[in-house]
């Protein structure tokens, strides 16, 4: 095998997944067990270049709530269903710092 395999994919999948890893937990971690998406899924506040890299997806309530709703459209959508959001979080830092202490008890 190439470096080359090492050098653009490795070391990448090394270096970032403990970040997407956290990013991923904030979705659905310590949301409770249920079949409705607008409790089991977390809406994640953030600023406008995590939500542009991310597709929007840190609406993710509304996203799994009502897939057929387009990824551009999310945040207008969001403004509808916002009194129905059942887990959310003011950023990931917030979220992880709520889940370490949930864990740690």
């Amino acid at each position: 095998a190439s470096p080359l395999v090492l050098w653009l994919w490795l070391v990448p999948l090394l270096i970032g997944q403990p970040f997407l890893r956290a990013y991923l937990l904030a979705e659905h971690g310590l949301c409770p067990p249920v079949a409705n998406m607008l409790e089991n899924s977390r809406t994640t506040f953030t600023n406008r270049l995590v939500r542009f890299l991310a597709w929007n997806m840190p609406y993710h309530a509304e996203h799994h709530s009502f897939p057929n709703v387009p990824f551009h459209q999310l945040p207008v959508f969001h403004e509808i269903t916002q009194a129905h959001l059942k887990s959310t979080s003011d950023g990931y830092r917030d979220f992880s710092a709520d889940y370490l202490r949930q864990i740690s008890r």
